[in-house]
């Protein structure tokens, strides 16, 4: 019987050898299992820490383009108020400019009119010029004539009254010869 209990004590041995190397391989496994899930544990709290990170980034990030959004906002609607003053102004601007286009081209015809009316009247002026001319010529020549007849009249006096003396000494003559005689 020693025998059959050194045989059942090894294998009983054997047997709790073998549940030793399944369990030790077991455990391994766990173990490396454990390892594995605290390798993942640590990778997703640095991806959580990373996430909160740029959590914290993105509400940095959002707050500023908030902020941004605001300032831009604001400032289209100066530039809205601007551009609607300066749009009213440059309408206002082309009115006037229209009236004073519309102005102007009323005088430049205005001035053409009497560009025109003092071409006419310049050519009426040139043409009764030289009419006045003609007319100072014809009154040059008559008055030349005036003179010449007015002199042979003074010349025709001066002979008729020198006859005239002439004839009253002959009759002053005559006279005194009808006396003595």
């Amino acid at each position: 019987m020693k025998r059959l209990l050194a045989t059942l004590l090894v294998l009983i041995s054997l047997g709790l050898c073998a549940v030793s190397v399944v369990q030790w391989q077991r455990e391994a496994r766990l173990r490396g299992h454990i390892a594995d899930l605290v390798r993942r544990l640590e990778a997703e709290n640095a991806l959580r820490i990373e996430a909160e990170r740029k959590v914290r980034e993105y509400e940095k990030e959002i707050a500023r383009l908030t902020e941004l959004r605001a300032e831009v906002e604001a400032k289209l609607i100066e530039v809205t108020r601007e551009y609607n003053d300066l749009s009213t102004d440059s309408t206002a601007r082309g009115i006037t400019i229209a009236i004073y286009m519309r102005e102007l081209m009323q005088a430049q015809a205005g001035f053409d009119a009497a560009r025109l009316a003092l071409g006419k009247g310049a050519d009426a002026i040139k043409d009764h010029n030289a009419a006045v001319t003609a007319q100072n010529s014809a009154l040059e020549k008559q008055n030349a004539m005036l003179k010449q007849l007015a002199a042979e009249r003074d010349a025709a006096i001066e002979k008729l009254n020198t006859r005239t003396r002439e004839f009253n000494e002959l009759v002053e003559k005559y006279n005194k010869l009808a006396k003595g005689r």
